[in-house]
């Protein structure tokens, strides 16, 4: 690999805000990275913002790939095919790094490097440096991180926004869910995927990443979304349903949920993927009722 991390930022129109990316990766105390811009079809000033970037001189090389709006997960793939990091972190463009994030990074992933059982390194997302997102802090041992999969976030208080430094070469084999015509899922189906082959996460405590809600991000958009994409969350809901520990009561919830948007979504079909075909024959007339009460939610939005 060329470098030691990727960091990726896909974008669209995002052209009024992406500069405080930029000016934080310069501030960087660490620079073995490049800065990769997957521009998902932005009809803004991205590009031209993106090429006055590269014109100016920084320690880090700034490499920009303009594709049509096919959305963030296709976005991501692409980076996933263009990616020169020995390791791949995703930093949003509306989103910040402190300027000792890096150098943490590099320091976290030199300890996990040879562990085949890592698959990368997280630290904690913040509204400053001192203010958890979640509110709290995480649960971790005296040397300030857990190790954990994925999917045992929540018990260490881990399930609120991270971010995270993946090895490249093994996320590769786990690309983000993409559905045709549809342009967006959530990406923990893929990174679930990653926890339930074994793969932990080194997860420290640090604030390194910061952010805030804008109006026109992802997650202040979730319903939205939710409408556009209905089988990228009936997919997230179907592999819930290979979560290890979950009860019976919640087992026939993530099967109604999966039913409701699959049939929403015209995909009636889609059924025969369940990961637990008893559980969604036993709740299909309660994910039928539950189709039609959505499509009418979604036709009020």
């Amino acid at each position: 690999m060329k470098h030691k991390f990727s960091v990726v930022t896909p974008a669209y129109n995002r052209g009024y805000i992406i500069g405080q990316l930029y000016e934080s990766l310069c501030n960087q105390l660490y620079t073995d990275f490049e800065w990769l811009i997957i521009d998902d079809g932005s009809t803004d000033n991205t590009e031209k913002l993106i090429q006055d970037f590269q014109k100016q001189e920084h320690p880090f090389e700034i490499r920009y790939v303009f594709q049509k709006n096919s959305g963030k997960p296709s976005a991501l793939n692409k980076a996933l095919d263009l990616a020169q990091g020995k390791y791949f972190f995703i930093v949003d463009s509306d989103d910040k790094l402190t300027p000792d994030a890096m150098t943490l990074m590099d320091k976290w992933t030199e300890e996990i490097d040879a562990d085949g059982k890592f698959v990368g390194v997280g630290a904690c997302r913040g509204y400053s440096e001192t203010e958890y997102m979640k509110g709290v802090e995480p649960t971790v041992n005296s040397n300030g991180y857990v190790d954990a999969t994925n999917l045992e976030r929540k018990k260490y208080n881990l399930d609120a926004d991270m971010c995270e430094a993946y090895k490249t070469e093994i996320l590769k084999k786990y690309p983000f869910y993409v559905v045709p015509g549809e342009k967006f899922a959530p990406e923990q189906i893929s990174i679930n995927k990653m926890a339930l082959d074994g793969y932990f996460v080194g997860w420290h405590s640090k604030i390194i990443y910061l952010c805030k809600y804008l109006e026109d991000g992802l997650t202040k958009n979730s319903f939205t979304l939710e409408k556009k994409n209905p089988l990228g969350y009936a997919e997230m809901y179907n592999q819930a349903l290979r979560y290890p520990g979950n009860s019976i009561k919640q087992k026939l919830f993530l099967s109604c949920q999966f039913t409701a948007l699959a049939l929403y979504g015209k995909k009636k079909s889609y059924l025969k993927n369940s990961n637990n075909k008893v559980c969604t024959f036993i709740t299909y007339p309660a994910g039928y009722f539950l189709s039609k009460r959505r499509e009418k939610q979604f036709s009020q939005s």
